[in-house]
């Protein structure tokens, strides 16, 4: 089976059929149509997405050490130290509940990239999906112009058969 790319300048239906015609007699085949590129816009919120995947990365961990400093002149000092004293009072309490924190806001990051990723590929499949959809489409209107071709050739091989009988009928007739 050969299939024959045809490239016409109109909609015109005879200059299509001229234009088929003229590669069958010929036997150019013609040069497949160039694939339509598909263009993702990009999302938004990528970038948004981007920066916030890293300062989830860069921030999942819990210190359970950390205080709250403060800045107040006069007691700001007394502050920050009863802070640090209660954190190392009470630190055999916190730290489990901190570490199990820790561990959960790792976890949940960790998820976040991994769908991100998922995200990515997905969106690059797709589009290459989409791209071999647009060459099937070609395809397929090729494989349709071929059986139009097809049908109209079937018309005129009946009707030279036709013509064929016909004469074949007058030369016994006479």
């Amino acid at each position: 089976m050969t299939i024959y790319w045809i490239a016409t300048e109109n909609d015109d239906a005879l200059a299509t059929l001229a234009a088929v015609e003229q590669a069958l007699t010929s036997g150019t085949t013609g040069t497949p149509p160039p694939a339509l590129p598909i263009t993702q816009p990009a999302p938004a919120d990528d970038g948004y997405l981007a920066q916030n995947l890293a300062l989830a990365e860069a921030t999942w961990a819990v210190d359970p050490q950390r205080i709250v400093v403060s800045s107040r002149p006069q007691f700001g000092m007394l502050i920050n130290l009863f802070q640090r004293l209660v954190r190392r009072l009470t630190w055999w309490y916190a730290l489990p509940q901190w570490l199990q924190i820790s561990e959960h806001h790792g976890a949940q990051v960790r998820s976040l990239n991994a769908l991100a990723n998922h995200e990515r590929q997905s969106r690059a499949r797709i589009a290459a999906l989409e791209a071999e959809l647009a060459r099937l489409h070609a395809i397929e209107r090729q494989v349709q112009v071929l059986r139009f071709e097809q049908t109209e050739l079937r018309r005129r091989i009946g009707l030279l058969e036709e013509a064929l009988l016909r004469r074949a009928e007058a030369d016994h007739a006479e």
